[in-house]
Formats: structure tokens, C-alpha cells, sequence
């Protein structure tokens, strides 16, 4: 699930979403959607090119979990905050992975 312009804010949410499944730190994307109030529909409705992230829901994530808003934003090649960043999950990596 992609918005059609891979190096957008919602592109790199979804990217964001997938990267903390896949790396184990929740088990399901529902965690997420329940911690954050982001609902499973609106995301996939933002992943067909439908609606956008709002302020709320950016500010939700970054509040519960390390993602750099600079990043979401573009203006940021760090992903996580601080030292947060696995090896292997620089942002050339992820924007290369998002742009395929």
C-alpha cells in the first residue's frame, strides 16, 4: 500500500507503519492504528491517493513512538530519533525501497 507519490508525507507514514511491523516492534498494525487513533480504513484510504495524514495524526505518531517528524516532512535523512536507527535502515535505503 503506496500513495502515488512515493516521497511524500503519506508515503513515508505507510513506509514508517510497515517498518515497525516488519522489525518486530508491534506484532500488528492495529496496535498502532489503536495507540495513535489513526484508523485501518483512513490509511487505506490515504495508501489509494484518497486523503492525507492530518496534523493530528502525525503528531500522534511521533508522540508515541521515535519517528522523526523532519523525516515524514522530507527535510530529515534520519528515520528514528536519537539513536533509535537499526543498522542497515538509512533513509537512501528507505527512500530507494519507497520509490520501487
Amino acid at each position: 500500500m503506496r500513495s502515488k507519490n512515493k516521497h511524500t508525507p503519506e508515503s513515508r507514514i505507510l513506509y514508517f507503519i510497515d517498518y515497525l511491523k516488519e522489525s518486530g516492534t508491534v506484532r500488528f498494525k492495529e496496535e498502532i492504528y489503536a495507540k495513535t487513533g489513526i484508523l485501518r480504513q483512513y490509511c487505506n484510504s490515504v495508501a489509494n491517493g484518497d486523503k492525507r495524514f492530518t496534523t493530528t495524526h502525525i503528531q500522534s505518531l511521533c508522540s508515541n513512538y521515535p519517528v522523526n517528524a523532519n523525516w515524514i516532512f522530507g527535510t530529515s535523512k534520519k528515520m528514528l530519533l536519537a539513536n533509535n536507527e537499526p543498522e542497515g535502515h538509512s533513509t537512501t535505503k528507505i527512500i530507494e525501497k519507497i520509490s520501487r
